[in-house]
């Protein structure tokens, strides 16, 4: 999904609100997101991939900060609030008659611990409520019965954000009982809120699937020249690909790599609309 105008306001107040994480030094906050202004007038007008130009962003605005994890303590707090609903919501979801889709569906809801995007609010105060709300909505696309069929192979699960991995494994334990190999991907480096090597072990993805592997440098989503050669032969091979969530929808909407099957909730309008849902909206969309 390419750059849309209103990518460049939401991404300079990540810049802004990243910087006021880390430091009350007015001059360097000016400068970080200064310098994000710089990129995204150097990377507007190209129309490449918003989740690429958003990557080379951060990057420079951490660089400025001189701090590798803005977002750690954020992070913290949407793993912790996760593992304390995880129980209630794996008995839910277990009590549904159908555990496959109902795990996906929770690991979509669980998308919502996304604190990267202007206007959308993360319902971590009290997530349990919000949880039973999202699921009796449901999905506005639902191929998860075509995506099932070809979880029966190898599939290459690639992560989003903190908080919503720890759901995710219950989703990750139901393709596991069926595929043949289960790759999980995770962020090489420190980004946004994004899990990383140490989020996934820390909440068990290590006892769940056959291996886990990273993007390498850390982008946001996936950069094909970044990966690393083990990552890129499975996502190669994959008989279908999990992408979570909208970084991961913005790199490989046009991306060579296929089947892909999106799970997400549309958080702004930009990708509602490449998508074809509303905001709020939640869909298992897959892609061929």
């Amino acid at each position: 999904m390419r750059i849309h105008p209103m990518c460049p306001s939401c991404l300079l107040n990540r810049a802004y609100v990243e910087s006021r994480f880390v430091t009350d030094d007015e001059d360097l906050i000016f400068k970080a997101v200064g310098e994000a202004l710089k990129v995204l007038a150097n990377r507007y007008f190209t129309r490449g991939i918003n989740a690429h130009i958003a990557t080379e962003m951060h990057r420079r605005v951490y660089e400025v900060l001189g701090v590798e994890d803005p977002y750690k303590m954020v992070k913290e707090k949407a793993n912790r609030v996760a593992m304390e609903n995880l129980p209630v919501i794996k008995a839910f979801v277990e009590n549904q008659k159908d555990v496959f889709k109902s795990s996906a569906v929770a690991s979509i809801i669980a998308n919502t611990f996304d604190y990267g995007v202007m206007g959308h609010e993360v319902e971590d105060e009290d997530f349990l409520t919000f949880f039973i709300r999202e699921f009796k909505r449901g999905l506005k696309i639902d191929d998860l019965d075509e995506i099932r069929e070809l979880c029966r192979g190898k599939v290459c699960y690639l992560t989003d954000n903190c908080g919503e991995i720890v759901i995710d494994t219950l989703f990750m334990r139901e393709i596991k009982k069926i595929c043949e190999r289960l790759t999980v991907v995770v962020r090489g480096k420190p980004i946004i809120s994004d899990a990383t090597l140490e989020d996934a072990l820390a909440v068990g993805v290590d006892k769940i699937a056959d291996e886990i592997l990273t993007n390498g440098k850390g982008a946001i989503g996936i950069i094909e020249e970044e990966l690393p050669n083990d990552t890129l032969e499975r996502l190669e091979r994959a008989d279908v690909i999990i992408a979570k969530g909208m970084a991961n929808y913005e790199s490989l909407s046009e991306s060579r790599f296929k089947p892909i099957a999106f799970l997400l909730k549309a958080k702004c309008l930009p990708v509602a609309r490449d998508v074809g849902v509303d905001v709020g909206d939640m869909v298992a969309m897959l892609r061929r």
